[in-house]
């Protein structure tokens, strides 16, 4: 199994974050429309480890456990998706359709599944329960992610999404990942540019997949 990338620290939107695979994740999150906050929360799980997840997505009540393709040990984002799915057995009461998500996002490049490119687009999976797509509610006017059970409500305002609400996955290849400029016009730091362009340029000249 190839060796998992070294994480680089970087700063984006005036966070620092431990790695450019999670800073790219808030330039996604930014293109998407979604509020993120990152390692906010420390949450103690059952099992009594304390974990702080990457990403926190307020509005949609949404985790994001942020790491390379092939890196392993998934076992507290599992253990948080478990007990924050939905456990209601009469009239649901959960605050979002289904309960919390915890998704691990990663990233493919289009033609190169685990290559180095911090371009591409998005890939992710559930940590637990069913698979997660990417849709967009026409009255909350801004994406997120949603299982395919059903009623389809949107996890932002609780709306009925439609009839047929398109639904986007992962290996449709459709949305952008860590576009820079294209996604976060005005928010991406002169930093980050930089990296971007530096490694832009070293994948120009070397093909090599990791």
């Amino acid at each position: 199994m190839p060796e998992p990338i070294d994480a680089v620290p970087t700063t984006y939107a005036g966070t620092h974050f431990r790695s450019r695979l999670e800073a790219d994740w808030a330039v996604t999150l930014d293109g998407l429309g979604i509020l993120w906050e990152y390692e906010t929360r420390l949450i103690v799980l059952p099992s009594g480890t304390q974990y702080v997840p990457d990403f926190w997505l307020p509005e949609v009540g949404t985790w994001l456990e942020v790491k390379g393709p092939n890196t392993p040990w998934w076992e507290k984002a599992t253990e948080l998706g478990k007990v924050r799915a939905c456990h209601c057995t009469g009239a649901r009461s959960c605050r979002w359709p289904g309960g919390q998500l915890v998704l691990r996002p990663s990233q493919r490049s289009p033609n190169q599944p685990g290559s180095r490119a911090r371009y591409g687009h998005a890939w992710w999976g559930a940590a637990y329960g069913p698979s997660a797509y990417l849709t967009e509610c026409p009255s909350y006017a801004r994406a997120h992610w949603v299982t395919l059970r059903r009623p389809w409500r949107c996890r932002g305002c609780r709306a009925i999404l439609g009839a047929t609400p398109r639904f986007y996955s992962p290996a449709e290849q459709l949305i952008q990942f860590g576009e820079g400029d294209s996604l976060a016009s005005g928010h991406v730091d002169e930093d980050m540019r930089r990296l971007a362009e530096e490694e832009q340029l070293a994948e120009d000249g070397d093909d090599d997949s990791w």
